[in-house]
């Protein structure tokens, strides 16, 4: 029996919650509600008021660690073995069922389990078996497809595609699969699913059996995860899940946020209970919180609160530029280090990868340690190494670690068998790698294809070499980001994390001309760049005992508190996202996804944005994000640089969430200008039309008189740079 002092902690929602009936039951969980304790001890109900067993009682969470949290906090409750729980993750618990069901799964008894990694690598085969140009059918777009695809449900036939070819990659890497004993991460879901409705029998087992289910962050669960539980659940089944719609953040690799909306038009005769006391922040940053969210109209409705005692105010900072941004946050951090605060307690978040750059040198020049959570430094991601091992062999082209990083990289049709055959020529020879291609050709070892495959990067690599002398940092990189055809290579993938690599290769750009305008007397400032790119990647980061500042995209921080929150960079175009499709569901994400940021927070928040931002090579004028409008003035405390131009009401930065091109407002920017001759005057938001690619809307500008451009955002075209003197632009429309 359990101890009924468990529950004298818990405030009246959470008893409600615990304390219910069997039946399916909806927990709306605000963010710091105590929604694990929740879940723990309506474990514990169950086990004590309606004697069930333990081992009849399916939980599932997202990842092992939620899971193993559950099953300690139980056994500390219950005085029982977690052993024989059926606790565990969807992949964890599907991969239990198979292993008991393998034969009517059609599966191999002994199946095993493959990685991504594992994955990609029987695509690629697949592709080359076919003779595909990868960059076509690019293997990582190819196993977005194939999971995508499972994670709905669907199996090669019975899928619409336009493209014949991914169906049949689709079919040939089931085969692939079937063949060699293998399942995918998705397949154990949807196998699971296939066996049970193929087979009655074993369903109403598990329908008597587990007349419980538990399920934790159900607004993450994709559209078979769904199916799968009303499967599992059946028409008399008690499901409990706890969920927070207001959190969902994960639409772009599969979760259906509306999952939530529709539990109760799935399941029968579901109560909801909400969980609105919150135990992480003040009341201040709460009320932030709840004025943000409050815009999304597709949302269940609740209200966070709280008991704690009044706090900092929500502070707003308007900086000049990005360096002004970086120099306050580090500024601030200093002054809690001085006041004795541990570095630990700070939190640094961003919406995008490539907003941590500054923010990491200004951290570097002040000798504070820090540490990239759930990713890479700057010059550790995979895309700046990429750039990065380009300019190092147009310095040195005898660098055999940088040309086997780049010769085909992008995919230029080198297989591994190509790459073998130039080091064993190499070796043998006595040559470098690069020599050794300049001179293959008089060999009969390679085929026709490699040969017009290097002798392509070998033009790449001449062409960089002549520019070296004749461009600045700068425009060095620009060049070699565009004669290597990475960002075209980024941009023919069209998902999160290629949009993310683009945007680091673009902040590389700034970063360089950064570093030249430090370092302009310098004899070889191309040099000294990579030495310093050199050393920042070979740094390893803070370790956890060396207390560090913590920096984290919004996204990684899900789950985690701090009690000082700098939430960075934003501004109209960053955050949200213009690279993204600014959509209605997108728009609500973006701001579920700010809100979760904001509720990171538990004694201090600062937001932070930046009147100009050097960005894409150029300095771009900036307006504050249409989150900051959408909070009420008297919720936020104005902190203003001393530089800072003069900004009216934050009112006036709210936006109708309409078609993308319709959301900027013309009134935002404050500073406009006429071109020389011409009374035309520029403002971010603008619209104008181009004779060639119609309608759009103007993002930034740089420069003026006849150097002045203009970033454009165009309907059909995307963003383009145009220089005014040659666009003609109509701006009456």
């Amino acid at each position: 029996m359990v101890d009924t002092d468990i529950y004298s902690d818990l405030n009246d929602q959470q008893i409600a919650a615990v304390q219910c009936s069997l039946g399916n039951k909806l927990i709306l969980a605000g963010a710091g509600s105590g929604k694990t304790r929740v879940l723990t001890c309506r474990v514990a109900e169950l086990i004590n008021k309606y004697d069930i067993r333990p081992s009849n009682i399916l939980a599932l969470t997202f990842t092992n660690k939620a899971s193993n949290e559950m099953k300690q906090r139980l056994e500390k409750l219950l005085r029982i073995s977690s052993q024989g729980l059926w606790f565990g993750t969807f992949h964890g618990i599907c991969r239990r069922l198979l292993k008991i069901h393998w034969k009517e799964a059609g599966i191999n008894e002994h199946f095993t389990i493959l990685d991504s990694q594992d994955q990609l690598r029987i695509i690629k085969r697949i592709i080359k078996a076919k003779n595909l140009d990868e960059n076509l059918y690019d293997p990582k777009a190819l196993q977005s497809f194939i999971n995508t695809q499972k994670d709905k449900g669907k199996r090669f036939n019975n899928i619409n595609n336009d493209d014949d070819k991914y169906r049949d990659i689709y079919k040939e890497y089931d085969e692939a699969c079937r063949q060699t004993n293998s399942v995918d991460f998705a397949d154990l879901i949807l196998l699971t699913y296939e066996m049970l409705k193929a087979n009655m029998k074993i369903l109403e087992y598990y329908n008597k059996r587990f007349k419980n289910i538990m399920v934790d962050e159900f607004q993450d669960t994709n559209t078979l995860q769904f199916n799968l539980l009303k499967l599992l659940n059946g028409t008399d089944g008690s499901l409990y899940a706890v969920g927070d719609d207001d959190q969902s953040i994960y639409g772009w690799r599969g979760a259906r946020s509306k999952n939530i909306k529709f539990f109760e038009d799935e399941f029968n005769n579901v109560e909801i209970f909400k969980l609105e006391q919150n135990y992480r922040s003040t009341n201040e940053i709460l009320s932030v919180a709840n004025n943000l969210i409050s815009y999304n109209k597709e949302r269940l409705g609740k209200n966070l609160w709280t008991n704690s005692a009044k706090g900092n105010p929500v502070y707003l900072y308007e900086a000049y530029n990005g360096d002004d941004e970086s120099n306050f946050i580090v500024e601030k951090i200093q002054e809690h280090i001085s006041s004795g605060g541990k570095r630990s307690d700070i939190a640094l978040l961003y919406r995008s990868n490539f907003l941590s750059r500054r923010l990491e040198e200004e951290l570097n020049s002040r000798s504070i340690p820090y540490r990239i959570f759930g990713g890479f430094r700057f010059f550790e991601r995979a895309e700046v190494k990429d750039v990065i091992a380009y300019l190092r062999v147009t310095v040195n082209t005898s660098d055999d670690s940088a040309f086997e990083r780049t010769v085909n990289n992008p995919p230029r049709g080198l297989g591994e068998k190509t790459i073998q055959v130039i080091r064993n020529y190499a070796k043998e020879n006595e040559l470098s790698m690069w020599d050794t291609i300049n001179q293959i050709h008089k060999t009969n070892i390679t085929s026709t294809r490699a040969l017009n495959a290097l002798n392509n990067y070998i033009s790449i690599i001449n062409e960089l070499i002549i520019n070296v002398k004749n461009l600045d940092l700068k425009n060095l990189i620009e060049k070699t980001i565009s004669l290597s055809t990475l960002t075209k290579y980024y941009e023919s993938k069209k998902n999160e994390e290629s949009l993310s690599k683009q945007e680091n290769l673009e902040e590389l750009l700034s970063t360089a001309e950064r570093f030249y305008q430090n370092n302009i007397d310098s004899e070889d400032v191309l040099s000294e760049f990579l030495d310093n790119a050199a050393l920042e990647a070979g740094e390893f980061q803070s370790k956890t005992h060396e207390d560090p500042v913590q920096l984290m995209t919004i996204h990684s921080a899900k789950g985690l508190e701090f009690p000082i929150v700098f939430l960075t960079g934003m501004d109209e175009g960053i955050f949200p996202n213009e690279n993204r499709n600014l959509n209605k569901d997108f728009l609500e994400e973006e701001r579920r996804l700010c809100y979760v940021a904001i509720t990171r927070a538990m004694h201090t928040l600062y937001i932070t944005h930046a009147n100009m931002r050097y960005m894409h090579g150029n300095n771009n004028f900036l307006i504050p994000s249409r989150f900051i409008g959408e909070i009420d003035d008297d919720l936020l405390e104005p902190i203003k640089s001393n530089n800072t131009r003069p900004f009216k009401s934050n009112k006036k930065y709210k936006m109708d969430d309409q078609k993308f091109d319709d959301e900027y407002s013309q009134e935002t920017h404050p500073d406009h200008f006429s071109q020389e001759d011409n009374s035309v005057y520029i403002k971010i938001g603008q619209r104008v039309r181009h004779l060639k690619f119609g309608n759009g809307v103007i993002l930034s500008y740089t420069g003026k008189g006849d150097s002045l451009k203009i970033h454009i955002n165009f309907e059909s075209y995307g963003k383009k740079w145009l220089v005014m003197s040659y666009a003609q632009l109509d701006f009456n429309i």
